[in-house]
């Protein structure tokens, strides 16, 4: 049987290899009954774009790359596979580089946009390429510095870069988790951070103060420990916390995983969750549901984000501009059994 075309589909559908093209290449510019007619006839036909042809007729290597900071952190699971489903939609393959939160291993990833090896690139570690970066002159105003490649940066933003970023509002997400607390009764409210330097730590950080002054509460230095998003710091923090002189008993942690590493550590130490202490995560990460206790969380639209910026690195290879946007994207608080109203006070 003869490989399908898309004037092939085109015919099946009753429209235009023009419209076809942008079905499959733009699906928010056509009608969605337009769209899921031709997405039928190219299920019905087997048809798949011929991306070597592609690559040959407009001179590009077909590839996107995304670095990432940690392939093994489960954050970066779905997100990845929404840029994979809309690359394949573009006819292109996605390339993933792994920095073990190393610069030079970023650098080098990186480099291989600027040796024509991909075609554009997806920053999911918070850091500019030096070739194409920018600097910031004794005005601060950033300028970008050699060619400009098709750029996108997701959840980590870049303060001050050329490139359009998609997240959503980590700091109105974390004071909602924080209000959460509050609204049961916590008044000893902690907060496990991440890294420090880190953008997302400072603005979940600026989410969890912004809920404390909201809420009449105190502040206590103590109760501010930074982690590195692993579960393993998210123990070494529980343990700094449950020997507080006023030991807390609500815990804000800026990721799923730390959550996590405190409830094992709290329950290390004698005390149960929710019972003597509530914990909130951040992601809503695949295990989160099914941990013990499920964990409450805030669950960001990591597919969608992955969808997002591959859609905008589309628009970048067909030529578009691409400006220093935000794309924020809704984020959902999801209320599960780790968290419980206060226990009353003892006189």
């Amino acid at each position: 049987m003869a490989t399908a075309t898309m004037k092939d589909v085109a015919r099946r559908a009753g429209v235009s290899t023009a419209t076809v093209s942008r079905a499959l290449a733009q699906p928010d510019r056509v009608s969605s009954e337009l769209r899921r007619r031709i997405e039928a006839v190219v299920r019905d036909l087997d048809y798949t774009i011929n991306a070597s042809a592609r690559s040959l007729r407009r001179n590009d290597t077909g590839m996107v790359l995304v670095v990432v900071p940690d392939i093994g952190n489960p954050f970066f699971s779905k997100l990845l596979k929404g840029v994979e489903l809309q690359a394949r939609k573009l006819a292109y393959a996605v390339l993933i580089g792994d920095t073990e939160h190393g610069a030079a291993r970023a650098e080098v990833y990186a480099r291989q946009l600027e040796a024509r090896r991909a075609d554009g690139l997806i920053l999911l570690n918070g850091r500019t390429p030096s070739f194409a970066g920018f600097r910031v002159t004794s005005n601060a105003v950033p300028r970008p510095l050699g060619p400009r490649y098709p750029i996108v940066v997701v959840s980590e933003r870049i303060p001050g870069s050329p490139w359009p970023t998609v997240g959503i509002d980590n700091v109105a997400a974390a004071e909602r988790a924080v209000l959460h607390l509050a609204d049961l009764g916590h008044r000893r409210i902690a907060h496990i951070a991440g890294p420090k330097g880190n953008i997302l730590t400072g603005e979940r950080r600026r989410g969890y103060r912004a809920a404390l002054a909201k809420s009449g509460l105190p502040a206590d230095p103590d109760w501010l420990v930074y982690g590195d998003f692993s579960i393993a710091s998210g123990r070494r923090a529980a343990r700094k916390l449950l020997v507080c002189p006023a030991r807390p008993t609500g815990v804000f942690a800026a990721n799923d995983e730390m959550a996590m590493g405190a409830i094992v550590e709290i329950r290390a130490f004698g005390l149960a969750v929710p019972g003597d202490v509530s914990v909130v995560g951040f992601d809503d990460i695949e295990f989160a549901e099914i941990f013990d206790p499920p964990l409450t969380t805030v669950r960001q639209p990591r597919f969608e984000m992955g969808q997002r910026a591959m859609a905008l690195i589309g628009r970048g290879l067909r030529g578009e501009a691409l400006a220093a946007e935000e794309v924020i994207l809704e984020s959902e608080f999801v209320v599960r059994a780790s968290t419980a109203r206060a226990a009353p006070a003892k006189r």
